[in-house]
């Protein structure tokens, strides 16, 4: 089974966060296998080509050797569409991206692992598996 992550953990892996880090380990040793959404990826790289940071570009294309990637897909917009119209039915707008990347894991039956308690009682209500650390 997978492990969806959401860019939040994406960019504290990043950042060497260990809660992030140690999140994600426990995860893994449960036997689940971390994929990253290239919708997670381009919301990072757009925040990267921003700053124009060197470092974290080359911080990034490390991970992104290790972290396989996944596709966003047709089912995977249906089941965002889905986790959207329940964060608006409860008042509570989410960034396009967040809301992809939810839909994503939802599509491919992933734990999605976050640290957006909003964006996990949305995804949660659609039976979402979540992990929020």
């Amino acid at each position: 089974m997978g492990l969806t992550l959401d860019s939040s953990v994406l960019i504290d892996l990043l950042g060497r966060e260990p809660k992030a880090i140690s999140a994600v380990a426990r995860l893994e040793q449960e036997g689940l296998v971390p994929v990253l959404s290239t919708v997670a990826v381009f919301e990072v790289l757009s925040g990267i080509e921003f700053t124009r940071s060197r470092i974290e570009r080359d911080r990034i294309e490390l991970l992104l050797k290790r972290i396989p990637l996944e596709s966003f897909d047709l089912d995977s917009a249906r089941r965002s569409a889905e986790v959207r119209a329940q964060l608006l039915r409860a008042g509570r707008a989410q960034a396009a991206p967040d809301v992809m990347i939810a839909g994503h894991a939802l599509a491919a039956g992933h734990t999605l692992v976050t640290r957006d308690k909003g964006l996990a009682a949305a995804g949660k209500s659609l039976g979402l598996e979540v992990s929020v650390y």
